[in-house]
């Protein structure tokens, strides 16, 4: 055992050393190949490491069979058919005789395997047409038929080979005749008549007796995997009835009278009775026709690539990828095929290894993404997702959406549709530049296209590919976009935007779907089509349910926790610990006055600019004119709602008073203004009656010269005011005299200052009598003698407010 494979190994090294002249690679032996002097190997191509398939002949070991050898070498170079072995490169030395033919294994392989009934008979087919052509078209005759001389390639396909007897008839010393006899299985595979003489008879008998009667043993075989006797031949066993009456010919004792291989090829094409012949199946016209394909005119081969898509599923696999997809890829790059056979291609290439699928399928494709016939580049289109998946990133930005972009600008309608409803699958695959700028300025054209069903395709397409927007594109695009969408005459183009809108509720600001999307939205709601108003209100009741969740979301109000401690714990002292909100009367004077130590110069700033505009109310005499009070509107002086005004979110701890205001808001002009309060200390709850006020010249002690800021910065006063006020306002102090300091005037001005927190109170003053106001009113004459004497005393240190 040793010594057998220390022989092996020194065989393949010297093998190994005679093919260093060959392109080719030397592999291992193919175990199952049982020939008595060729060895098979596979093999590869240096250059790509293609796979090929090397025969071996090992001459110092088959010495008595060179000639053989050496003749099954010059008839495989000189003799080329599709049906035979295809012969590649080979070399001779004294030592070794090879040559290397296409990937090839020996067809018992398939037989063992049970193979599809399609296969069997397009194999026989093939073989017998390599049978006709060497006796009808080269007179010549084969001699060693066989099922050890037949091969299949990766496809499926039989080839001949066995070429080793391959002689003419005129030839000086045919091969066959001394060497007939030396063949393996020479006295099985002989027909009858040379059994009865010899080898030598062959030149008596018509060319084609010995290879039609062992072409039909091969038949025999092929669907009886093997037999042992002639007497076995008889039986037609598993051989299909059709092809009964022919292969009886085939086998036929009398060689004048034994039928031939063209006799077998027209038989099986040939209806009979209204059925088809054993050959005249769907399979092998369809392989007929793509090895006939150039010849075809166009109207046949537009009939047949029709028929091909609905039958191409019912062929094997391995067949298909490897015969059949090569001759449609042809068909389809170079214009025989037509946009009619990417469908047949794709189907079959789905079954395909990815690395080959790229090689044979998509390359192709690729390529004729440039090309300008409509009809190509719509089939690209609409087959596109059987194919997007072996496309990289990098193949979809450089050679597919230059191509593709080119059909959103077309002049047909056809294709422009296509290309949007493709690009959603290029999408995924394109770089942020090119979806934020290159494409979405074709689709913002796309968008105002004549075309209807192109500008809902539109809309829709803007909505599945904002996800792959930037956040900057999504906000300036997105609403502008689908907001023309809801314009848009057609209806279905209507209803897509509200769609879009629906399914990209979650990109879009909450204020965006305040400001922008429910007004857009709530036109709709009324539209004349019934449709596009069931899905606005879907659209609608979303958007509002996103914007409660958001309103849940926010504060109760924006005043900081730390400004609303304050006025609570001033009301909590009021009303004792457990006091309310409600409980804590506008018109109590601590409240107040805690309002107006927490917020300091502010709330006074804000005074002084309200009580510097109620002198325009003055009488004549320099006397306030009572006024009639106006009853509140809605809300009663116990409600607690938020502030509706600045001077109300100041005073928040006097929020059970309720203000009206009318549209313009300036409050109503029926309010006595006289009757509100000056915010520097509430209202009591006291009921107040209307009277006169007493006259301000009397409450104002003599001149100041300093006019006090209201920020508490004095400024000097470098002219004397004149009593009374601006002409515009229509009213003058007649009867009081000119004050000599501007502290005097901003007094005079700041003693009628109303504040909203006065302006409630006197709302709920509606009731009271005549007597109580007048009561009132002459306790805040006390109240605000009392303030003046405080404001002098502040002028003297140099503290005061800044006139207005």
């Amino acid at each position: 055992m040793a010594f057998l494979t220390g022989f092996v190994k020194s065989g393949l090294s010297l093998l190994s050393k005679d093919t260093n002249g060959l392109p080719y690679s030397l592999g291992d032996k193919v175990e199952f190949y049982d020939h008595p002097f060729w060895t098979l190997h596979h093999g590869s191509k240096k250059e790509d490491q293609s796979s090929v398939s090397i025969f071996v002949f090992d001459c110092n070991v088959h010495r008595d069979k060179i000639q053989m050898a050496r003749n099954m070498f010059k008839r495989l170079r000189t003799l080329r058919h599709p049906d035979l072995l295809t012969y590649l490169d080979g070399v001779e030395t004294e030592q070794a005789i090879m040559f290397v033919t296409e990937k090839v294994d020996p067809v018992s392989s398939q037989l063992n395997q049970n193979p599809d009934t399609n296969l069997t008979l397009w194999g026989l087919y093939k073989i017998a047409n390599a049978i006709k052509f060497i006796n009808n078209d080269c007179s010549m005759v084969h001699g060693n038929i066989r099922v050890n001389n037949v091969f299949v390639t990766r496809a499926g396909e039989w080839k001949l080979g066995g070429l080793e007897l391959l002689s003419s008839m005129k030839d000086e010393s045919p091969m066959i005749l001394t060497f007939g006899g030396l063949v393996p299985d020479a006295q099985k595979y002989a027909p009858p008549e040379i059994k009865k003489s010899s080898w030598a008879a062959i030149r008596d008998l018509p060319v084609t007796a010995v290879d039609s009667y062992q072409l039909g043993c091969l038949i025999y075989e092929a669907f009886n995997r093997r037999w042992d006797t002639p007497d076995q031949l008889e039986n037609q066993g598993a051989i299909p009835a059709s092809m009964g009456p022919a292969y009886k010919l085939l086998i036929h004792p009398s060689p004048q009278l034994r039928g031939d291989a063209d006799a077998l090829l027209e038989t099986g094409m040939r209806a009979t009775r209204g059925a088809g012949g054993f050959f005249a199946t769907d399979f092998i016209r369809v392989n007929l026709f793509l090895e006939n394909i150039s010849i075809k005119d166009q109207r046949e081969k537009d009939v047949f690539f029709g028929k091909l898509d609905t039958v191409v599923d019912t062929f094997p696999a391995e067949f298909a990828m490897y015969k059949i997809l090569p001759e449609l890829v042809k068909a389809f790059e170079f214009g025989a095929g037509g946009a009619k056979v990417l469908s047949a291609i794709l189907k079959i290439g789905e079954h395909m290894p990815t690395e080959e699928f790229d090689k044979v399928v998509l390359a192709p494709i690729l390529r004729m993404f440039a090309s300008p016939d409509r009809a190509i580049r719509v089939s690209l289109l609409e087959n596109m997702p059987k194919f997007i998946d072996h496309l990289s990133d990098k193949v979809v930005c450089q050679q597919v959406f230059p191509h593709v972009a080119t059909g959103f600008t077309d002049s047909v309608p056809v294709v422009r549709e296509h290309t949007i409803k493709a690009i959603l699958l290029l999408v995924p695959k394109l770089s942020d530049k090119i979806i934020n700028y290159d494409l979405l300025k074709y689709l913002a054209k796309l968008q105002v296209d004549p075309e209807p069903g192109i500008r809902t395709n539109t809309t829709i397409c803007l909505g599945k590919m904002a996800k792959n927007l930037s956040d900057a594109t999504r906000k300036k695009v997105l609403i502008p976009a689908f907001s023309r969408g809801l314009r848009d005459g057609f209806h279905h183009a209507r209803i897509a935007a509200l769609l879009a809108l629906g399914a990209t509720a979650d990109y879009y600001d909450p204020m965006d779907w305040c400001q922008k999307v429910v007004p857009s939205v709530s036109q709709l709601l009324l539209d004349k089509e019934k449709p596009v108003r069931v899905q606005a209100f879907k659209t609608l009741n979303l958007v509002l349910k996103k914007l409660e969740e958001e309103s849940e979301r926010m504060p109760e109000t924006a005043i900081e926790p730390v400004q609303q401690q304050q006025p609570q714990q001033a009301g909590q002292q009021q009303g004792g610990p457990g006091a309310s909100p409600s409980e804590v009367s506008p018109t109590n004077p601590a409240a107040a006055a805690g309002v107006s130590s927490m917020f300091g110069g502010a709330t006074k700033g804000l005074a002084d600019w309200a009580v510097s505009s109620i002198t325009r109310f003055g009488t004549p005499s320099g006397e306030i004119e009572p006024q009639i009070v106006s009853t509140p509107d809605t809300k009663s002086s116990t409600d607690t709602s938020r502030p509706a005004s600045i001077a109300d979110r100041f005073a928040a701890d006097e929020s059970s008073v309720s203000a009206s205001f009318d549209d313009d808001g300036w409050g109503n002009a029926n309010e006595d203004l006289v009757q509100l309060e000056d915010n520097w200390e509430p209202l009591d709850n006291a009921s107040q009656a209307p009277v006169k006020a007493e006259p301000i010249s009397n409450l104002i002690p003599s001149k100041p010269s300093v006019a006090v800021s209201s920020f508490g910065s004095p400024t000097m006063s470098p002219h004397p005011r004149s009593s009374g006020v601006a002409a515009g306002s229509g009213m003058k102090l007649a009867h009081q005299k000119p004050l000599t300091s501007s502290l005097d005037t901003e007094i005079d001005t700041i003693q009628h200052t109303p504040t909203p927190s006065s302006m409630g109170a006197a709302r709920t003053a509606t009731s009271q009598t005549e007597n109580d106001r007048k009561a009132e009113m002459d306790r805040k004459r006390e109240e605000r003698r009392k303030r003046m004497a405080e404001l002098r005393e502040k002028k003297k240190s140099g503290i005061g407010a800044r006139k207005i």
